[in-house]
């Protein structure tokens, strides 16, 4: 049975250009090669995942698809580069919550929710909050206790200012009192890296990416309302005693809004068809996701996500 890092290496070794034997072609979609832009770094779980489905979806459409890298700037540069994409079904966006979250932080983001077709789930994202072993706390009450009287301010790592990891720290601040000070990277693999060599006291990453590194770092606690399917072990914020409002992110892709109906049908379809794959269900538990098998209408869903977070933002009045 393969490890939790092999089965990450495994799906983030999948190629970014999954080349196909030559199909008969029509002129219907799709005809020629597509484009999945992903807003982070590769070498992540939510980059692993979307791979993962690239395969899968690539030998079910019998077409060439290239996995796109382009972090920075919170999901902005990525999401702003399809929301202005042409509108012909062959760019799409594999991204998170951070694509509701900019709309209520920056007055220019680059990009209107308007701009762009909500297609399809892939899952729910719950943040764990890890610190290196070498802290010595093995509690989030230990943490803060320890925040309280340490004489420097501890540092909390993120994947991007203005990321869930960003407004979690700052409710958590809020709540508690304690100063943090936060310490963002262009993903969740530069923040690992760090907590591995001891050069930061804590930070939000994956689920996933914090169990790959289990052994070297402590996972506090999850930003989930309830224990994981796959990860019992890990208390959630409520239970640990630090209620954070249910903040649990979420992944799904987004097509340019213009997208013919037909188009982005059949991307609603396949994609469906594919997340419920078991192999791929069982790597999305694997890698910390939760399934998203309720949300039968992910354009509402998505209604609902961004007045959420416009709540929260303007309720602790988080700015960047």
């Amino acid at each position: 049975m393969k490890t939790r890092r092999e089965a990450l290496k495994t799906a983030a070794g999948i190629l970014s250009l999954v080349a196909m034997p030559a199909f008969a072609q029509s002129n219907a979609w799709p005809n020629r090669l597509i484009k999945v832009v992903v807003p982070l770094p590769p070498g992540g779980v939510m980059d692993s995942l979307t791979r993962l489905v690239v395969y899968h979806l690539s030998r079910r459409l019998g077409q060439t698809i290239i996995v796109e890298n382009r972090p920075g700037g919170n999901g902005m540069i990525a999401t702003s580069a399809v929301a202005t994409a042409d509108p012909d079904g062959n760019t799409i966006l594999s991204t998170m919550s951070s694509i509701v979250q900019n709309i209520s932080l920056h007055k220019s983001p680059g990009y209107k929710m308007s701009d762009l077709l909500p297609v399809a789930p892939l899952g729910r994202l719950p943040i764990a909050f890890i610190v290196p072993t070498s802290l010595g706390v093995r509690s989030l009450r230990e943490f803060f206790d320890k925040a309280r009287t340490t004489a420097r301010p501890m540092t909390y790592g993120t994947y991007g200012v203005g990321s869930s990891a960003h407004i979690i720290g700052e409710v958590l601040m809020r709540n508690t009192g304690v100063k943090l000070v936060q310490v963002p990277f262009r993903g969740e693999a530069p923040a690992l890296t760090a907590i591995l060599a001891s050069q930061i006291d804590s930070a939000f990453v994956s689920v996933g990416g914090a169990m790959t590194q289990a052994d070297q770092s402590v996972t506090l606690a999850i930003a989930n309302p309830a224990r994981m399917k796959r990860y019992q072990e890990l208390p959630t914020f409520d239970e640990a005693g630090f209620p954070i409002r249910g903040l649990t992110g979420f992944s799904g892709f987004f097509l340019p809004a213009a997208t013919p109906k037909p188009i982005a049908d059949r991307w609603a379809k396949e994609l469906r068809s594919i997340i419920a794959l078991p192999e791929v269900n069982t790597r999305l538990l694997e890698f910390g996701f939760e399934p998203m098998d309720e949300v039968a209408d992910f354009p509402a869903f998505i209604d609902v996500e961004v007045k959420r977070w416009e709540e929260v933002i303007r309720e602790f009045n988080i700015s960047i």
